[in-house]
């Protein structure tokens, strides 16, 4: 009489494939995660920054025209962080108009977010 053996359960190779195969999709989902959030981020200060900018403009063209060409520099605060306007005004060709250069970065930071040109009626 020939006893059969019956084995179960799975060989030392396919649970080492298996672990293999769950580790790289969790690190691919991880990494996903990661730069979904390092996007967010970079949208959220480039939006923050355009406001900025809006902003800034808005008083150049109400409460702070500027009179003359020349540059000039200031702080805000918006979404709980201090952003940094750099402002340049040109004479242009025509007498009736200036053209303005708005600049924004985060106080502290070398790299300018947003920068917009434009005119002003002087």
């Amino acid at each position: 009489m020939k006893l059969s053996v019956i084995k179960k359960g799975f060989s030392l190779i396919e649970v080492v494939v298996a672990l293999f195969i769950l580790s790289i999709s969790v690190i691919t989902i991880y990494n996903l995660i990661i730069s979904t959030s390092v996007s967010s981020y970079d949208l959220e200060q480039r939006y923050l920054a355009k406001e900025v900018a809006n902003n800034h403009i808005a008083l150049l063209n109400t409460i702070e025209k500027p009179l003359r060409s020349g540059n000039r520099k200031g702080e805000m605060i918006m979404g709980g962080q201090n952003w940094v306007w750099d402002e340049e005004i040109y004479d242009t060709s025509n007498e009736d108009y200036f053209e303005y250069e708005v600049r924004i970065k985060l106080a502290g930071q070398d790299k300018y977010i947003y920068s917009t040109k434009g005119y002003l009626i002087k």
